[in-house]
């Protein structure tokens, strides 16, 4: 049979492209499998290149990737597997780890940088029998995320993480049952879009195939003047500015740091173009405030008498606070611009 040109050129690229590949042997990981990568050149972070997987005592392939993204690092001029320093470190061609928590380890193969953010994404290869199942379930949690999931042995999950821009984060956490994987937490963090910027959490789990939410805030990047534990139930007053420094800020928060109330609910005022919020005063050492179900006083006598009285339904309440726990000092306020006391709504 005659040989075409074209035919004859593509067999000089492919063994031009052989002779001049790199290859590094990925030993160390296993006693019964070792990696291969090959790949153009060593000079660009990405590198057109193919992952391998091959059986030590039949020297057969089992499994590879191919990609013109992958990344890696040398170490005293080897590959090494299993480096995971997730979710932006290093992260392995090879992981060779038991994911599905059935005693035997299986694979993940680098094939190039799918997750997000352009991160370092795998194909998952799950033991089975006496050789490898390729599984697209596994094979997502290590594309839709950030990077390469996390294996917590110790509770028995899989755990991942995404984000957008500086201020959502989700991280999520995976349980195999029946050899299926099972949600079992999803929790949302992200940044208020108004003064104070409150950390907003929402957290869902699932237990027994129930569905539970919680929605919590707290205080975050914020100049804090003066707060105290309440004696009676452990809970913080905090007044604080926001990084702005725009408003005061009264927040009582719960034993976990959550927010349980705050005031003032700054808003944005079209006719006055400005954030417009609550009216506070200050005066012979005493800041007070109210909104539509109370009056609220914080007060310092001295002698580490301080505390929070309330006026609700015409009823008196007071909540003493523990001297020790006083940080700051409420006179700082005479120090702030009056506006940001008395800002009306």
């Amino acid at each position: 049979m005659k040989t075409t040109p074209l035919i004859l050129l593509l067999l000089a690229c492919s063994s031009a492209f052989a002779q001049h590949s790199i290859s590094f042997k990925i030993d160390g990981f296993s006693n019964k499998y070792y990696g291969l990568v090959l790949v153009r050149d060593t000079a660009n972070v990405f590198k057109a290149g193919t992952v391998k997987i091959f059986d030590k005592a039949t020297k057969k392939e089992l499994m590879h990737t191919t990609s013109d993204e992958l990344t890696f690092d040398l170490h005293e001029g080897q590959v090494r597997a299993n480096i995971l320093e997730a979710p932006y470190g290093e992260q392995s061609l090879i992981i060779y780890e038991d994911f599905n928590f059935d005693g035997v380890k299986d694979f993940a193969l680098m094939d190039g940088q799918n997750s997000c953010y352009h991160g370092p994404s795998f194909q998952i290869w799950l033991a089975q029998g006496t050789g490898f199942k390729h599984s697209d379930a596994f094979t997502r949690l290590a594309q839709e995320y950030c990077g390469m999931f996390v294996v917590n042995q110790k509770d028995k999950v899989l755990e991942t993480m995404t984000k957008s821009g500086c201020c959502w984060h989700q991280f999520s956490r995976f349980k195999v049952e029946n050899g299926q994987l099972k949600t079992v937490s999803v929790e949302e963090s992200s940044l208020s879009n108004t003064e104070p910027f409150f950390e907003e959490v929402s957290q869902q789990t699932w237990v027994n195939g129930k569905e539970e939410q919680t929605l919590k805030q707290y205080i975050s990047e914020v100049d804090t003047l003066f707060s105290f534990t309440l004696a009676k139930n452990g809970k913080q007053v905090v007044l604080f500015q926001a990084a702005q420094g725009e408003f005061l800020f009264y927040a009582l928060c719960l034993k976990d740091g959550s927010v349980e109330f705050s005031y003032p609910e700054v808003v944005y005022d079209e006719k006055k173009q400005e954030n417009v919020g609550g009216v506070m005063t200050f005066s012979n050492g005493k800041l007070s405030f109210k909104n539509d179900d109370a009056s609220y006083e914080i007060y310092d006598e001295g002698n580490g008498k301080i505390g929070v009285k309330v006026l609700s339904d015409g009823k008196n309440y007071v909540f003493e606070g523990v001297e020790g726990s006083v940080k700051g000092d409420l006179d700082n306020l005479k120090k702030l611009d009056k506006k940001n006391l008395n800002k009306t709504l």
